[in-house]
């Protein structure tokens, strides 16, 4: 066989194995709608503790929470996406301080109700501690039983703007201005300094699926169930003031698998493996809806507990099914894990 026949076979079998990942379209129909939704919740929290503050009322407390519990949730639909704008100026713990296992938030937000500079007019909360800054710390001033006096409100209102300032500058970030990411991630290879190659980018999304499978399994739900039911930790839920933290599992699911959808199912092309990850989705929301009380109540009740423990070890089989098998197939990398350290 001649050199010029086995180069025509090595191409057309390199080109019938190449990967033709849509990156426009995951831009466009999932990351823009994932961010724009963020932008509009926030917007609307702003806008909420600004009215509270101004006359607060029990019924305006009450639009409050359901304002910050609209916006935790488009924060957990965006958990996924783990690169690019939203680690510009350290966004992703800025947004929600979480797991905080040695009480950060508190101890930072009790010295900032009782600092001076909380009563100056140039108070700036984005120049404080990132403890303090988004979602983790104003759970605790808004699900407690004691007011939200002067103190508190001026906090309040300043993570309210705070969060909204991060989602439209990360959305900014995306897809305005001079140099948006977004032209970046459509075009991976050639000359691209970001993503070298289509391999590349699809490898971080895929990382992003995967880490966010690992942060439900090993932080969102082992963190509260402890070793045993004597040993249960309720409080360590994330969100577990507010009682968001299954609704938030719920939120990074649902994410995921619109991810999956998107970017890889297409690239499986009916193939067994795309069946058994969709069924492996199911599964876990069937689960997941079953559980009938908060996650931190859930975790010290036999029956219960017994659910949030199959769902765990379901979506652990998932995230294999994306560590091996998808990996695999797809000839990609899952590369850093960024919950190395949490």
């Amino acid at each position: 066989m001649s050199k010029t026949a086995i180069l025509l076979i090595t191409l057309l079998v390199l080109c019938s194995t190449a990967r033709a990942y849509d990156f426009p379209g995951i831009a466009e129909w999932h990351i823009l709608p994932v961010y724009r939704t963020l932008v509009r919740q926030t917007a609307a929290l702003d806008t909420a503790a600004q009215t509270y503050c101004a006359q607060p009322t029990p019924a305006g407390r009450e639009d409050l929470q359901t304002s910050y519990r609209a916006a935790f949730l488009a924060w957990q639909g965006a958990q996924h996406l783990r690169f690019g704008p939203v680690q510009y100026l350290s966004r992703e713990h800025r947004f929600a301080f979480w797991p905080d296992k040695r009480g950060v938030v508190g101890r930072h937000l009790g010295r900032l109700l009782k600092a001076p500079a909380l009563q100056h007019n140039d108070f700036d909360i984005s120049q404080k501690s990132v403890a303090v800054q988004g979602l983790s710390a104003l759970e605790r001033l808004l699900f407690t039983e004691q007011p939200v006096d002067a103190a508190a409100c001026r906090i309040v209102v300043a993570i309210g703007a705070n969060l909204h300032e991060m989602a439209a500058g990360l959305l900014d970030d995306w897809n305005a201005g001079e140099d948006p990411y977004i032209g970046y991630f459509s075009r991976p290879g050639g000359t691209n300094p970001v993503f070298e190659s289509a391999s590349e980018a699809a490898g971080r999304l895929l990382n992003g699926l995967y880490t966010q499978l690992e942060s439900i399994v090993t932080l969102k739900l082992a963190n509260p169930l402890g070793s045993g039911i004597e040993k249960a930790r309720g409080k360590r839920a994330e969100g577990w003031r507010s009682q968001s933290g299954l609704p938030a599992i719920a939120a990074n699911l649902e994410a995921c698998r619109a991810l999956y959808r998107q970017a890889f199912a297409p690239e499986l092309a009916g193939e067994p493996l795309d069946a058994q990850i969709e069924a492996g989705f199911s599964q876990a929301r069937q689960t997941l809806d079953k559980i009938a009380v908060p996650l931190a109540q859930a975790v010290g009740d036999s029956a219960q507990r017994a659910l949030v423990e199959q769902l765990q070890t379901e979506l652990s089989q998932l995230k294999r099914l994306f560590a091996r098998e998808l990996t695999a197939a797809l000839g990609l990398s899952l590369g850093f894990n960024s919950l190395d350290g949490d």
